[in-house]
């Protein structure tokens, strides 16, 4: 597993971890709830049962029908027990080996269910929104501070126009294993994660430049990715790894000093950066 450096200021907004299973009924019965809420109790003390116990004689509609959840009381943290899926996901983020210990804890409750660990899909989800405070919305402001190829757009734009909005997309395939890894990109006007409810996110305000990176392994049911909680880890760990040279690659060095490694500001002292800058 590769050790990236670790950004006192990161830009990540949102982190997503998905497991998929073939759809289990018995994951609507009180023995698996009980799981999750011993494993949990302390760090996610918010429980919420979506469905009733009875629903277990009942074949769900869709895999992602969410029956359990648990979250922290100020919702920065969430895990979603589904008929066909296993969801984690963080708006605080601390470190990767705070999500992946996480994670592990979400697949251990998860072994009280037989036979779903025969997993048919992994994947590992980065959303990250950066900001340069000196930004005022123009694309070309973005040259110094990302990677040449996410703008080369501004390169040669058509006769007597200027690029005024841009999105990209990127897609990579791993040289040592079947994990893929997309890259959603651009320069945006403000924030553009909504979280679907169950999440609370910080407000931020300004411009920023969206690095959206989702690796993932998927394979055929018959023949599970993964069926041990240390087989999930290992693939975790080699997401993992995609999404951090994705991230390090798209990035130039003037962000890393100028803004990542700065230790992270409050509202206050952005907005008094800003108004200084306005004098200037």
């Amino acid at each position: 597993m590769a050790s990236g450096e670790k950004f006192p200021n990161h830009p990540i907004r949102l982190v997503s971890f998905e497991l998929r299973f073939p759809i289990r009924r018995k994951v609507a019965t009180r023995r698996v709830w009980d799981a999750f809420e011993a494993m949990f109790g302390s760090e996610l003390p918010v429980v919420e049962l979506l469905v009733r116990e009875d629903d277990e004689t009942q074949l769900p509609a869709s895999p992602n029908e969410p029956v359990l959840r648990l979250s922290t009381a100020e919702r920065d943290r969430v895990v979603t027990l589904r008929y066909g899926a296993l969801t984690v996901e963080m708006t605080t983020y601390i470190s990767y080996e705070d999500l992946r210990a996480c994670i592990g804890a979400a697949v251990e409750a998860l072994e009280s269910i037989p036979a779903t660990l025969g997993i048919t899909r992994l994947g590992l989800r980065y959303i990250n929104e950066l900001q340069v405070p000196s930004i005022r919305g123009l694309i070309s402001d973005w040259r110094s501070y990302v990677h040449t190829s996410l703008l080369a757009a501004l390169d040669d734009p058509p006769p007597d126009l200027r690029p005024s909005w841009l999105q990209g997309g990127l897609g990579f395939h791993s040289r040592d294993g079947a994990e893929h890894t997309y890259l959603a990109y651009g320069p945006l006007p403000r924030s553009s994660v909504e979280p679907d409810g169950v999440l609370q996110l910080k407000n931020i305000d300004g411009p920023c430049f969206l690095l959206d990176i989702d690796s993932f392994l998927s394979g055929p049911a018959k023949a599970p990715i993964a069926t041990r909680r240390k087989e999930v880890l290992d693939v975790v760990d080699r997401l993992h790894d995609s999404v951090e040279t994705v991230f390090n690659w798209s990035i130039t060095e003037k962000l890393r000093d100028e803004v990542l490694r700065v230790e992270a500001r409050d509202s206050g002292d952005v907005e008094s950066h800003n108004s200084e800058a306005d004098r200037v």
